[in-house]
């Protein structure tokens, strides 16, 4: 396999793994997919969120299935006085991350069952 096929390859695999959820007066929470059976062993790496005015979500971060799974949350389109709540089951670091505005975003590493998600990258305003 040539190199740009793999990365074409990779980069497509890595798209099955981005999802994107959008807000509304009936979508308010979202738990990520990290793998389990119950998940039907499938890994959300990309969460990708677009809010709607006044719809906020609550998204829920089980604990994760193996040390150095990563996962990502961007706040891509802000609908207004919208609010991501990320809270992970287990932190090392911050119980809670609070996306507000377009640009936002979280990064979380699994460490194990004893430290949990461990803060990357954030920016949040």
């Amino acid at each position: 396999m040539s190199g740009g096929n793999w990365f074409l390859t990779r980069k497509k695999a890595f798209d099955l793994r981005t999802i994107t959820v959008t807000t509304s007066s009936t979508v308010t929470t979202y738990t990520a997919k990290v793998g389990t059976p119950a998940n039907d062993f499938i890994v959300d790496r990309v969460i990708n969120v677009t809010t709607t005015a006044g719809n906020d979500l609550a998204l829920t971060l089980p604990n994760g299935i193996f040390e150095g799974q990563r996962i990502l949350i961007n706040l891509v389109v802000d609908g207004g006085t919208s609010t991501v709540t990320v809270t992970p089951a287990t932190a090392n670091t911050t119980a809670t991350y609070a996306l507000t505005t377009a640009g936002d975003y979280c990064s979380l590493e699994w460490m194990n069952a004893t430290e949990g998600w461990a803060y990357l990258s954030e920016v949040t305003t």
